[in-house]
């Protein structure tokens, strides 16, 4: 037995303070789950790379292991005669004890030893050449070839059999497409000289009738997309429309891009003081208070920048509409630059109903210093008065005015407007619009009747 403790003096009782006798209060001890733990385990020295040590046993001492993390002043020596399991142990090697419960939290929190780390490396993997890289894909890519080889062969004989028929196309062209276009058969032309039209450029235009068979085809593609409704009643419905997306809507979805046939007389060019190209065809409607007038702008159009037409030709064309937009002096029908198509099928023309019309010289122009007689002056200041002649049939126009100045030609899907303009000697002019369906028998009738000053 250890022998008994001597008395402890109270440092309090020697200063002669005095000495606390009460009963100290007993309680039970918690222990902290987080740093109490019932038992601990401990790990073998491991290598970075996480495998055990060579030479090491899978046991170790535990309470060799707790005595060596304790500070260097009161580690004890080991007892002689029992060999301490770390003295075979490799000098970098460490313990590393994890305590059961412990969370992850405090093992991120824990301090690592710089020596554990010393040797680590980052192992990058190499990148695979070229070579590995097509064999281990070897079978995708050989798919991949295959696919072309089939696509470029299918490819290829499309091309021969286009190229082997373009010539047969062709010809039909000629002998089917464009007989159809003079009759007034448009659907079929169409069909017929599209395809040859594209056997041509497959040929690059070697081959006989090629520029006739473009042409016609130009041509045919004019008469099948004309437009749904006459001009004049397009520029009614703008004139009308007080809503500008709405109409932007309508004429995009209706109007925009479709064919319109024009036959007319030209009247300006930009060498003249008007400094643009005219034509003496006018685009009418009525009005609350006077007719609504618009015209044809050919700003930018390319059929007549290259064909350069003169005053006085009477043109026939081919265009499709681009916009409708207002000027200070009414309304203007905007082209798409380059849709221009001379039409030169008479055939296909006169099966719209357009027969030739037999005009008058224009009226000669008083001479200079002419003395005027009070009943020319009357004539020339009396304001002109609209005669009934609306349903007039054109022989009853031709014996009641004569024949017209000149004249001038519109299309549309299933009727035209056939215009008719004379000249009064006071400066005004008279428009009369005759207005035919080409599915209805009979002649053309007045439709509307205009003076413009």
């Amino acid at each position: 037995m250890p022998p008994t403790p001597a008395t402890r003096v109270d440092p309090n009782q020697q200063a002669g303070a005095g000495f606390d006798e009460a009963p100290i209060p007993l309680s039970e001890h918690v222990p902290d789950p987080l740093h109490e733990a019932s038992e601990i385990d401990w790990l073998e020295p491991v290598d970075p790379a996480g495998e055990l040590l060579p030479g090491e046993s899978s046991g170790f001492d535990p309470v060799e292991a707790a005595v060596s993390d304790l500070p260097s002043s009161e580690k004890r020596r080991p007892t002689p005669g029992r060999a301490s399991p770390l003295a075979d142990r490799p000098s970098g090697s460490t313990l590393r004890p994890s305590v059961r419960g412990q969370t992850k939290a405090d093992e991120r929190l824990r301090p690592v030893q710089p020596s554990s780390y010393a040797g680590r490396q980052i192992l990058v993997p190499t990148r695979s050449g070229l070579g590995a890289r097509i064999r281990r894909n070897r079978p995708l890519l050989v798919a991949l070839g295959v696919v072309m080889v089939l696509g470029g062969t299918v490819a290829w004989t499309m091309v021969q059999n286009q190229r082997r028929n373009a010539p047969i196309l062709v010809e039909q062209g000629r002998e089917e497409g464009i007989p159809a276009l003079n009759q007034g058969d448009f659907d079929r032309a169409h069909r017929i000289l599209s395809r040859a039209a594209e056997a041509v450029e497959a040929l690059k235009g070697q081959i006989r009738g090629a520029d006739e068979v473009r042409q016609a085809a130009r041509e045919a593609s004019i008469f099948v997309d004309l437009i749904p409704d006459r001009l004049e009643a397009i520029l009614d419905q703008r004139a009308r429309s007080s809503d500008e997306s709405e109409w932007q809507q309508l004429f995009d979805r209706s109007y925009k891009g479709r064919a319109i046939l024009i036959s007319a007389q030209v009247t300006a060019t930009p060498a003249d003081a008007a400094g643009r190209y005219e034509l003496n065809y006018r685009i009418l409607s009525e009005g609350p208070l006077a007719p609504r007038e618009a015209r044809i702008d050919f700003e930018g159009f390319r059929l007549f920048e290259v064909s350069e037409p003169q005053v006085g030709w009477q043109i026939q064309f081919g265009a499709r509409l681009a916009a409708v937009e207002s000027e200070p002096n009414g309304w203007r029908f905007r082209l798409q630059p380059n849709s221009g198509v001379t039409i030169t099928h008479q055939e296909a023309i006169q099966s719209l109903g357009w027969t030739p019309v037999e005009t008058a010289s224009f009226a000669p122009e008083p001479a200079e210093g002419l003395q005027r007689s009070p009943l020319l002056l009357t004539v020339l200041l009396t304001p002109l008065v609209p005669q009934a002649l609306r349903g007039e049939t054109p022989d009853r126009i031709l014996q009641q005015l004569g024949a017209p100045q000149s004249f001038a030609r519109s299309a549309s899907q299933g009727e035209y407007v056939e215009q008719w303009i004379y000249n009064a000697p006071s400066g005004a002019r008279q428009y009369l619009n005759f207005v035919r369906s080409t599915g209805r028998s009979g002649p053309a009738v007045v439709d509307q009747d205009f003076y413009l000053r």
